[in-house]
């Protein structure tokens, strides 16, 4: 039975409170994160105003918050929630490795295009450039930057997207899960110069996850990931036009190997139905009507606003 309303109108209910259950996490951790740098706003003019202007203090904010806040509430809020029961193992070659970082890269650098595009318009419709956050990261020390991008996010994130929110999500067949979990994956960056690139790398990851049955190797997809933008760019940018030379042929060419793999890649196996017989109106109907994802969302759409600037 496909869609059980009105027959089962209890089944209805036992899933939306199970996704607004997901939701209230999701939006737990982002709340707990603008919680503690608000109050951190408000306390440091008091106590220390020196400290505004501190790099080092300014990044122990920025990872604190989101990290060691919003984590713990996003586990808080989500735990006795149950997963899925079995998960199926596959090895992972060096070659299907590399195909993924390819597709990853690919990715990325396409969605950013699109995204450039985007910002640009909607700089020129207000007359004021759309400013990116994410260029704050350049404020700080390079060694503080790889150990937040190539060690810290890989690991909170991975366990956070790939580990417990996919996992509940992989009763409702691995489709669903993939872009469900990407999606909430975007909207958690908080930043339209992060949200395409996000759900598309988060798709990825989501797949490999489920390909594999293991975390270890998203997180280092991740890292290495990160390690491009935080690591090798500005090491190219030393170089001169050598450097940017190899940068243009890394763009140019993940994009042109990792997109066409990119579509193909989810073909390699079929996906799991999963064990919830519900249609895929309901489970999206189910997934977004509920008081935690709807939170979640308004939150997330907010903070995006927000950060246009």
């Amino acid at each position: 039975m496909n869609q059980p309303f009105p027959e089962r109108p209890d089944l209805l209910r036992a899933h939306c409170q199970r996704f607004s259950r997901l939701g209230w996490a999701l939006f737990a951790q982002m709340a707990a994160m603008l919680a503690v740098q608000l109050g951190a706003g408000l306390l440091l003019p008091l106590l220390a105003p020196s400290w505004r202007t501190s790099p080092l203090f300014l990044w122990c904010l920025s990872v604190g918050s989101a990290y060691g806040a919003g984590v713990p509430a996003f586990c808080l809020v989500l735990r006795g929630t149950p997963g899925a029961a079995d998960k199926p193992v596959r090895p992972c070659t060096p070659r299907d490795f590399l195909r993924w970082l390819v597709i990853t890269l690919g990715v990325v650098y396409a969605a950013n295009l699109v995204t450039l595009m985007l910002t640009h318009l909607i700089g020129q419709l207000r007359g004021a450039p759309v400013v990116n956050p994410v260029d704050s990261l350049n404020g700080y020390p390079v060694i503080l930057n790889l150990l937040l991008g190539c060690v810290i996010a890989p690991l909170a994130e991975e366990y956070l997207f790939r580990g417990l929110l996919l996992d509940r999500l992989r009763p409702y067949g691995d489709r669903f899960a993939i872009l469900a979990s990407a999606l909430c994956f975007g909207l958690f960056h908080g930043t339209l110069n992060q949200l395409l690139y996000a759900v598309g790398v988060g798709m990825l990851l989501a797949y490999v996850t489920l390909y594999t049955g293991r975390l270890r190797y998203t997180m280092l997809l991740h890292a290495l990931l990160n390690f491009t933008s935080v690591g090798l760019v500005p090491l190219l940018d030393l170089w001169g036009q050598t450097g940017e030379a190899l940068l243009d042929l890394l763009v140019l060419g993940s994009m042109v190997v990792g997109l066409p793999l990119f579509r193909s890649e989810f073909r390699r196996t079929p996906p799991d139905p999963g064990s919830v017989s519900l249609s895929t109106g309901w489970k999206w109907r189910l997934f977004f009507e509920n008081p935690g994802m709807l939170f979640f969302c308004i939150l997330s759409v907010l903070l995006i606003c927000f950060n246009l600037g």
